[in-house]
């Protein structure tokens, strides 16, 4: 009867790692989805400091760069502005008064993953991203010259009227 007994301790105690790891699979997924999660994690850096670099960039310029190559061509600069894994350009589409949208394709939907984990996210809520092609909203606008509109004319006191 021992014998018995050592042979389902075993049984039972190989279910259960079996168990086990089927329910960390399914919640932190296997190697090919956290590579993906890694991929689309670097895809998620870049725009980040893309954005940087559009932001400071209009700071100096007083307007949005024309393309990304404009922006990596700054001397000193040394900016990743392909995806990491199939070297296709990421996009970036400048529009009117300082606002812009850079887009990349994501292999993964950071939401669901960021739930899964049931975990604080290595991402910011502002850079979440569903699955495929998506594009973030971008605003330099308190950088960027407002055209040629000319300063508003500042009210002057009575007092420094009559003073002249």
């Amino acid at each position: 009867m021992n014998a018995s007994l050592g042979r389902i301790l075993i049984v039972a105690a190989g279910a259960a790692i079996l168990a086990s790891s089927a329910l960390a699979m399914t919640v932190i997924g296997g190697p090919g989805d956290q590579r993906l999660a890694r991929m689309d994690l670097r895809r998620t850096h870049d725009l980040q400091r893309i954005e940087s670099e559009i932001d400071r960039y209009a700071e100096r310029q007083g307007r949005l760069p024309a393309d990304l190559a404009e922006l990596a061509a700054q001397p000193g600069l040394a900016l990743s502005v392909a995806d990491p894994q199939t070297a296709t350009p990421y996009r970036y589409l400048p529009g009117a008064a300082g606002r812009y949208r850079l887009c990349a394709g994501f292999d993964t939907d950071s939401g669901q993953r960021d739930a899964a984990r049931r975990s604080d996210s290595e991402v910011d809520d502002d850079w979440r991203h569903p699955r495929g092609e998506f594009c973030f909203e971008g605003d330099a606008s308190d950088s960027v010259a407002q055209g040629d509109a000319p300063d508003p004319v500042e009210e002057r006191d009575a007092s420094d009227a009559t003073e002249e």
